[in-house]
């Protein structure tokens, strides 16, 4: 294998992959079994899920992305790390700068996600009446106080409310908090220091369990640190392309198939799931950018992707009540088109808001915190 420097269309692409996986994934997760060993390890779920597709071969295509749809995350914490990496190169990160212009891209998204979603909620598919909206925000007030103030992963049974796919907004927040001490890291110790911090994260997840008392680490940036170091080792590399030797992929494969199986090998199902998706994403890449229509259908989904996260969780009723209640593959399938379709034409207009002006309101950088910079 070849590894090549990203360009911003290979990152798009990356990213419209990886938003695909995951919002699939979380359409078919809600079925019964099998359930993912996302954030915790459990051996029954391969053994469920080896069951299902050995009993139900037309539903492999459900208990797959089922299974295994959730790592498209991966994918996004490397491309987060290495398009920073990108940026910051040749300029040192101001890091109460930095943090400011990380919340004034995000909170603005976030912001109109929660407020779709209360209206979803309160008047499309809730029969509250006119005040659906207010029901709504009251009812669920703690957790969305909680994810606002990019708490709630640290608060036990918060971290997946109101809304499961928003425990990715906290830990974002997380890794804009430790970028600029793992760049400086990575600048004083070479690669030394990233395969420290690497070994360190998965050592410290395979004693603990990987929680800290109710913590769940898995949630945190601390349980992801080797995504995140991989991506600033690569993004640093001078060269364009570097190879890559297919038996470390191999490796990789093997070591995460075990992780399926026994729960040692799965504190490395994270770091060695992304070798595997970058390989085949690096593959799939060079082929979608030769195919006109679905190059452009790939970087349309890269472009909303942000959004099309942010809304595809609470988009999936009525189709995912329909699927349970009917249950046949290909009806399942249909159905999660279908929501797939919805989530993508709300995203779609709710970045075209932004790109319209939403997101410019968010307040500047305050001129009299400038003194106060420090650069790391």
């Amino acid at each position: 294998m070849v590894w090549r420097s990203l360009d911003k269309v290979d990152s798009s692409i990356y990213k419209g992959l990886a938003i695909l996986l995951i919002v699939m994934h979380n359409f078919m997760h809600l079925f019964p079994k099998p359930k993912e060993n996302e954030f915790e390890f459990q051996s029954v779920r391969v053994l469920d899920f080896i069951h299902l597709a050995i009993s139900e071969p037309e539903n492999l295509a459900r208990l797959t992305l089922a299974f295994l749809g959730h790592y498209g995350v991966q994918v996004f914490i490397f491309l987060s790390a290495y398009g920073l990496t990108k940026k910051y190169l040749q300029e040192k990160p101001m890091y109460s700068q930095f943090l400011w212009q990380r919340l004034a891209k995000l909170y603005p998204a976030f912001i109109l996600a929660i407020v779709t979603w209360l209206l979803v909620e309160g008047w499309v598919l809730g029969d509250y009446g006119l005040l659906g909206p207010i029901k709504v925000l009251y009812w669920n007030i703690v957790p969305l106080l909680l994810k606002l103030t990019l708490l709630s992963n640290f608060v036990p049974d918060y971290s997946l409310q109101p809304m499961g796919p928003w425990w990715f907004i906290p830990f974002i927040f997380q890794f804009y908090l430790v970028f600029p001490l793992l760049r400086h890291l990575h600048v004083r110790f070479g690669t030394t220091g990233l395969l420290v911090v690497s070994i360190a994260s998965v050592v410290f997840a395979m004693f603990s369990g990987g929680k800290i008392g109710e913590l769940n680490i898995y949630f945190t940036v601390v349980g992801h640190l080797p995504e995140i170091c991989l991506g600033i080792y690569l993004a640093s590399n001078r060269q364009s392309t570097m190879a890559v030797s297919n038996w470390w992929i191999v490796f990789a494969l093997f070591i995460f198939v075990l992780g399926n199986f026994y729960e040692t090998f799965w504190y490395f199902s994270h770091i060695t799931v992304l070798i595997i998706l970058l390989a085949g994403f690096t593959a799939m890449a060079s082929r979608i950018r030769q195919l006109g229509l679905t190059k452009r259908l790939v970087l349309f989904f890269g472009e909303i992707s942000m959004m099309l996260f942010l809304v595809n969780g609470f988009l999936r009723e009525p189709y995912i009540g329909w699927a349970m209640f009917h249950d046949h593959w290909l009806l399942t399938i249909a159905l999660c088109l279908a929501s797939l379709a919805t989530s993508t034409l709300l995203a779609h207009l709710l970045t075209v808001a932004l790109s319209r002006g939403l997101a410019s309101r968010f307040p500047k950088f305050p001129a009299f915190l400038a003194r106060d910079l420090k650069k790391v």
